[in-house]
């Protein structure tokens, strides 16, 4: 890596204010900077605040080591093995996290896991070339207010543009998941990506089916609490990668276009809820992604009098997913995806087997059925109930007929006229 100037935006060139940080991120920031150390806003909270975007984490770069900072917290814990972090926890379960400056270990250190991890301490030059993406690399110094960028990240920021740092080919090699991360930022800001960036992922998504699935899940998670779930499968059908990620539902949803477009509407409303801090329960968010697929195999793949939830639940884990769902994840997406089936038979039919109520996925199922016939996520309790009696007035069986008590029972026979 050669050394080069960084491009600084003193404190009159750029519109982030105090105002708009954490005043616990400013806590964190000023005590290290009044105790002699550097102590930087960095990553997606800088990139945000000059977005004019409310970040959702706040985190801190600084050239002191783990120790030190620690020493000046007591409301601190460090974590991790070979590189420590150091997280300042604050009241309602807030953490700050906080970073040393690190630089790309050298060959010796990556080989030998005896060597001392502080040997991968950095500068803040060595630390920027050291993230993913350029526009995630920008430092607010807290000293003087200024932005400072080593790696053309506001440059990308103003272009609308997301760029691996260094070569892309090795990154995604070294770490698969950047291809994600690259797709996942594109796809929350509306940017476009650069082109060898690009390139790249096509060229490589296929290992992606290296990583570990737990990490892939929360990954995918990631992307369900954003609210933008639906914008990063598209993109992740654009550049062919659904068929490694979800197996023979992910070949389903890239090869039908139908199928395709019916999802995706369907996915802007978990995505809206989650946008308004409504989100939906992850199980909901994935049997509404798995649904066009889960609904063809339950139309073609089960024949009169066979079991569907068997025949849906052994599709579903024999799909080849590279992300690793839990277990009781997939039976609770079988069990809902099941009785939302049952539900649209009923709105077809006018005959609805109202036991369904007793199941333990029939919230999840009431409000996924009302997704896809709604196009909205309705706020009350049991919304199928309320619109199969809107489709369906004359059906008998879903209102369940008072029991007259034993006193009104005896009043009537008092009453009744001798014959």
């Amino acid at each position: 890596m050669e050394s080069r100037e960084p491009v600084v935006l003193k404190r009159a060139e750029h519109p982030i204010s105090r105002r708009d940080i954490d005043p616990d991120a400013l806590k964190v920031l000023y005590r290290l900077y009044r105790n002699g150390f550097k102590a930087y806003l960095v990553g997606g909270a800088v990139r945000d605040l000059l977005l004019g975007k409310r970040p959702k984490d706040f985190d801190v770069v600084t050239d002191a080591r783990p120790g030190q900072v620690k020493k000046l917290f007591t409301n601190c814990m460090l974590i991790g093995r070979r590189f420590r972090l150091a997280h300042i926890r604050f009241k309602g379960g807030k953490i700050i996290e906080v970073a040393t400056f690190r630089k790309e270990p050298d060959e010796e250190c990556a080989e030998n896991v005896s060597i001392d991890p502080n040997t991968s301490f950095g500068t803040s030059e060595q630390d920027a070339f050291r993230r993913d993406i350029t526009i995630n690399a920008l430092f607010y110094d807290i000293a003087d207010f200024s932005i400072i960028d080593y790696v053309g990240g506001l440059g990308d920021l103003n272009n609308g543009i997301v760029r691996m740092i260094g070569s892309p080919r090795d990154r995604y090699v070294e770490d698969p998941v950047r291809m994600w991360r690259v797709l996942r930022h594109a796809a929350r800001l509306g940017f476009s990506i650069e082109e060898e960036t690009s390139r790249e992922i096509m060229l490589h998504r296929e290992l992606l089916c290296s990583c570990s699935g737990a990490r892939m899940f929360e990954e995918l998670n990631k992307d369900i609490a954003s609210g933008h779930i639906g914008s990063v499968l598209a993109l992740f059908r654009e550049y062919g990668m659904l068929p490694s990620l979800f197996g023979k539902i992910g070949s389903f949803l890239q090869e039908d276009s139908r199928a395709w477009n019916t999802l995706q509407p369907l996915l802007n409303v978990a995505d809206e809820h989650a946008r308004a801090g409504r989100p939906l329960p992850n199980a909901s968010t994935l049997t509404i992604m798995f649904w066009p697929w889960a609904e063809q195999i339950l139309q073609t793949g089960a024949s009169d009098g066979e079991d569907k939830v068997k025949v849906l639940h052994d599709a579903l884990f024999d799909s080849g997913m590279a992300i690793t769902i839990p277990k009781a994840m997939k039976i609770g997406i079988t069990q809902t995806a099941c009785i939302v089936e049952r539900m649209l038979f009923a709105m077809r039919s006018g005959r609805m087997k109202w036991s369904l109520k007793k199941r333990s996925r029939y919230a999840d199922a009431s409000v996924v059925f009302s997704v896809i016939t709604t196009g909205r996520a309705d706020k009350e309790k049991d919304p199928f109930s309320r619109i199969f009696r809107e489709a369906h007035p004359e059906a008998k069986g879903h209102r369940k007929k008072r029991r007259p008590s034993r006193s009104r029972w005896r009043k009537q026979r008092q009453e009744k006229p001798a014959s």
